[in-house]
């Protein structure tokens, strides 16, 4: 399950990329844990379910989401494609237009793939 702040944000970005096809309990679990921060012991005091069943429904829901990932590599593809952009705008900014079709037409390539 994930511990650090970038493990969290990692889950909360697969969540965001697949959790649609998590149970309504693990999407609840994962959006308090990874979006809101809060702690196992605060969110099994919402759900109404002992600390343990939180782990396990996070544990489970991690696994999920990262089959999933292995699979598409939905989130991969999204977090690069943010990279991306923000390096085009950056070049746009700088009035590197040239560069920036570069970056532009790169990502089209990349999302055609």
């Amino acid at each position: 399950m994930a511990n650090t702040v970038e493990a969290r944000i990692e889950l909360g970005t697969l969540y965001a990329c697949y959790g649609g096809l998590l149970t309504e309990k693990q999407r609840m679990a994962v959006r308090l844990y990874s979006g809101e921060d809060q702690s196992l012991s605060e969110i099994a005091g919402q759900m109404n379910v002992s600390r343990q069943n939180v782990h396990e429904l996070i544990t489970r829901a991690e696994h999920k989401l990262r089959k999933c990932e292995d699979a598409l590599h939905l989130a991969e593809q999204t977090l690069s494609v943010q990279a991306g952009l923000e390096k085009a705008a950056e070049a746009l900014n700088g009035n590197d237009i040239e560069q920036c079709r570069k970056i532009i037409d790169r990502l089209i390539n990349q999302l055609d793939q």
